[in-house]
């Protein structure tokens, strides 16, 4: 054969494709490998008899040594992977070959090395592919092991973790989070969490618990960045060949709703079961050999030595192995629940049963029943902690095991002679009848559990008549009414209103533990409204905001006190009876020498006006206006207040001193002025009594007569009394002639209308 740059140089162009592609010249295979594109682009089916004279020589392809011939026979693998029917005989060579010689070569060539790959999981090689990624992870090149990483990150996000299976590679991944290369450590790291996305926290954080601190800590922090239920829920974008059909169904949903997509991966990601993913383990192999003897022991830091062993052992390896012998284990730990002194070792003890039942499962069924009678008699320790750790015990093992299987044990613990085991009992039922079905529960089954709980709500103990009526209507909520109605017809109405109230309160649980979802799937379309149903939208929400304003706010008056008077006052009705007080009040004199002083009061004898100043509701009730027969000075204001007021007129006795008075005159006006004048003079004649000084004079203040306002003629024996600090009283010299029916209501008066009336 020629050689390129002989002689012969035109003789390779006379070859057929698959002869160039084995020429000694670069330039023939370069030539070849663009001729082998064309050809497989054209066939006419994907089981042409062409594609069988490459699939020996797709191995050479993808190893070529010139790498720019290298880089045109990737695009001819990549069209014979897409087109050809019997590309997936080629998987293995191709994938080595791939990762060794290209996955670390030029960007262009890495790219389409990508391609090929992902094609070949796209005609469901995937297995093959996993399996040449995984042994390319310990290659010694970190450019390999990272684009190995990066093509299993890719490969996860597009196909998903039903057609991507994480369990093979996860194992080899988490140790190169501690490589010594940065882009390896970053790609693992991007890894880990594209498949937090598809299996969880829960079942990912146990098989990452050995990772150092600061990596967790990394990775903690980006595992809160992402929202798992909306723009960072896992989808899958790309389809397997057999999965056309429904590439093409996806595709035609997304135009009327996006919520069948995500119905889709939902349901795809449940038939994922993460804990399979796990690795099973022969626990029993692994324990000391000297186990069963320090369990033994008598003393008590030997027993938890061993047991926190044995905890460690199952919280590492999750997944314990079905079918081994765990009976003399098991036997072992509740006794140490039953019997053991020591809480500390019995918090232990019941941990590991924990973990034991949440690993094995159904498997764990012979031993269920006797694990929760045991933990729910040690609740009689009546301690927080340690019933929760019994309580989850309990939990765990109930997984394995039925309420029909578990009803004999039941009646026993219902019955029990501590209250508490009765109460705790009772707990752990509501929560199993949560999650119980008419299936699960028959009516055979469910007599057995109602006569001892209808037992129990007639306890003295209220905890435990209270969780009675708890795991009654949780059953109420489960099965309906017409299942337990029947069964209470000789409960009385305030127990039976009890249950219905549980019943109300109750929420039902799938096997998870997660809350049922009760409401029916809507589907989401798009938010557009016609613009009719906008206008009437609209104008329905002004007519509200209309009939809101329109309607004034209840404003509710106070009415003034009305007061004949000639000629009488024009009265503001929006005057709030608070406001005229405030403005009738006259103001306190600065200079003033005379303060505070307190009559005696006492209630009017007439009918007064009853006001009730509440906020909510005003009533006022006005006496019928009396005539008003003289006048106050210009210079008075009358306060309607004090009007509802009288001063105690105080009695004189024999032993009173009694000052001499001149007599007051008939006059309205002038005894109004003669009275002030007679009181600032008696109260002069004290003032220099003391010395000049007003202290004695403290709690009195100037006084004087008011207008009667009654009908009848006030006679001239009207008196003003006055009372000191010194009990003297200020009388008429005729205060034989004191008539009791006509005395006149006396009103405090401010000393600057007293000095008004001396001028």
């Amino acid at each position: 054969m020629a050689t390129v740059g002989g002689s012969d140089d035109n003789e390779w162009q006379k070859l057929s494709p698959d002869q160039k592609v084995q020429h000694k010249a670069w330039k023939a295979r370069m030539t070849g490998y663009e001729e082998c594109v064309k050809l497989f682009r054209t066939q006419n089916s994907d089981q042409s008899p062409e594609f069988n004279k490459y699939v020996n020589l797709m191995k050479k392809f993808v190893i070529d040594s010139n790498e720019n011939a290298r880089e045109k026979a990737l695009d001819a693998v990549f069209a014979f992977v897409e087109e050809a029917n019997i590309a997936g005989r080629t998987v293995n060579d191709v994938a080595s070959g791939l990762i060794t010689k290209c996955l670390n070569s030029r960007l262009k060539m890495k790219e389409r090395a990508y391609e090929i790959l992902l094609m070949y999981i796209e005609i469901e090689k995937q297995i093959e592919i996993e399996d040449e990624l995984v042994k390319g992870l310990e290659n010694k090149q970190p450019k390999i092991v990272q684009a190995c990483l990066e093509i299993l990150r890719k490969g996860l996000s597009e196909f998903g973790s039903k057609i991507l299976p994480i369990k093979p590679f996860l194992k080899q991944v988490i140790p190169l989070l501690d490589d010594r290369d940065k882009t390896v450590r970053d790609e693992s790291k991007l890894l880990i969490v594209e498949i937090y996305k598809w299996i969880g926290k829960q079942t990912l954080m146990p098989m990452i618990q050995n990772v150092k601190p600061i990596q967790m800590q990394e990775l903690q922090t980006e595992f809160d960045k992402l929202d798992l239920n909306g723009i960072d829920k896992p989808r899958q974008t790309r389809f397997l060949r057999s999965q056309q059909d429904l590439k093409q169904k996806m595709e035609e949903t997304v135009v009327t709703s996006s919520v069948a997509i995500e119905d889709t991966n939902v349901e795809m990601q449940e038939d994922l079961d993460p804990f399979e993913m796990m690795e099973a383990v022969n626990i029993l192999e692994r324990l000391s050999k000297d186990f069963f003897e320090k369990i033994e022991s008598k003393q008590w830091k030997d027993r938890k030595e061993v047991l926190d062993d044995l905890l460690t052992l199952l919280t590492q390896n999750p997944k314990p192995t079905s079918d081994s012998d765990y009976s003399e284990l098991v036997k072992v730990l509740k006794k140490i629940v039953a019997k053991d002194s020591n809480i500390p070792v019995v918090l232990v003890a019941a941990k590991c049963l924990t973990a034991l039942a949440k690993g094995l499962r159904k498997t764990f069924k012979n031993y269920a029943a006797g694990i929760i009678e045991v933990c729910l008699d040690r609740c009689r320790e009546k301690k927080t902690n340690v019933i929760e750790v019994l309580r989850e015990a309990c939990e765990a093992a109930y997984l394995a095991t039925t309420l029909e299987q578990f009803s004999e044990v039941a009646v026993i613990l219902l019955a029990h002679k501590t209250p508490i085991v009765r109460q705790c009992t009772q707990q752990f039922l509501t929560k199993c009848f949560s999650m119980a079905t008419q299936i699960t529960l028959p009516k055979k089954t469910l007599k057995i559990y109602l006569l001892p709980l209808i037992k129990n709500t007639g306890e003295a103990d209220s905890t435990v008549r209270d969780s009675a009526f708890e795991s009654l209507g949780m059953l109420w909520k489960c099965l309906g009414e017409k299942h337990i109605l029947p069964n209470l017809t000789d409960m009385d109405e305030l127990k039976l209103n009890k249950i219905k109230e549980y019943a109300e309160k109750s929420v039902l649980l799938n096997l998870r533990g997660e809350p049922r979802s009760t409401a029916p799937i809507i589907m989401a379309h798009t938010t557009t409204t016609s613009p009719i149903s906008s206008i009437t939208n609209k104008s329905n929400s002004k007519l509200d905001e209309e009939s809101k304003h329109s309607k004034p706010p209840i404003i509710v008056k106070k009415k003034p006190i009305v007061i004949a008077k000639p000629p009488p006052p024009p009265v503001s009705t929006n005057e709030t009876s608070e406001e005229k007080k405030k403005e009738s009040r006259p103001l306190k004199a600065p200079a003033a020498p005379i303060s505070n002083v307190v009559p005696r009061i006492s209630s009017c004898r007439n009918k007064q006006t009853v006001i009730n100043t509440s906020s909510s509701n005003v009533k006022t009730n006005i006496s019928k206006p009396r005539p008003v027969t003289a006048l106050p000075s210009k210079s008075t204001t009358i306060n309607t207040q004090s009007r509802t007021q009288r001063l105690t007129p105080v009695v004189q006795t024999s032993t009173t001193k009694i000052r001499s008075k001149p007599p007051i005159s008939t006059n309205r006006r002038s005894s109004f002025g003669s009275t002030i004048s007679s009181s600032t003079s008696n109260l002069q004649r004290q003032s220099s009594s003391t010395g000049g000084s007003t202290s004695s004079l403290s709690s009195t203040n100037t006084q004087a007569s008011i207008p009667c306002t009654n009908s009848q003629t006030p006679t001239p024996s009207t008196i003003t009394i006055l009372r000191s600090v010194s009990n003297d009283i200020i009388s008429s010299p005729n205060s034989s002639n004191i008539n009791t029916k006509s005395r006149i209501p006396i009103r405090t008066m401010p000393i600057n209308i007293v000095k008004k009336s001396l001028t």
